[in-house]
């Protein structure tokens, strides 16, 4: 059995292209991509980076296999991102594994909440964000997206 290594980095310009593709591929196939997520997307450094977010890049060995984003609102609250991880990886704890980092560096840059929006057909999503400590919330007209149906947040103050 081989035994590799995950490791996740802070996003740089060297992987745009790998998490372009990564995260276009995800959408794509569970026919959630929309015309915001690919502005996002494919302008990371523009949209989220130089907005005082980060983006955060699985890797296995070299290859990346996951991504994830947090990118501050205007509600005070940081909001996570373009989770991702490739199918061929999954079943292995890797988005958990993103979504401590991303709980971790929320709270290190000072915010009390993080709220994440997402879709319904999302089920093994939205039930490890429920056992992160995610709450489902009522759905506002604040997110930018028209397949949003749920939205979650996760209250350090709780």
């Amino acid at each position: 059995m081989e035994i590799y290594k995950y490791s996740i980095v802070e996003y740089s310009h060297k992987y745009k292209n790998d998490y372009i593709k990564l995260n276009l591929k995800w959408l794509k196939e569970h026919n959630l991509l929309e015309e915001k997520d690919e502005i996002i997307i494919e302008n990371v450094e523009d949209e989220v980076i130089s907005k005082g977010g980060k983006v955060y890049i699985l890797k296995k060995e070299e290859e990346v296999v996951g991504t994830i984003g947090l990118i501050p609102n205007s509600f005070g609250s940081i909001e996570i991102i373009k989770l991702a991880v490739d199918k061929n990886h999954t079943g292995l704890g890797l988005g958990k594994k993103l979504m401590k980092k991303a709980i971790s560096e929320s709270y290190k840059m000072g915010f009390n909440k993080i709220i994440l929006y997402t879709n319904s057909i999302l089920k093994p999503a939205i039930g490890l964000y429920e056992k992160l400590g995610f709450k489902r919330v009522k759905l506002d007209d604040n997110s930018d997206y028209e397949k949003v149906d749920v939205k979650m947040v996760y209250d350090f103050n709780v």
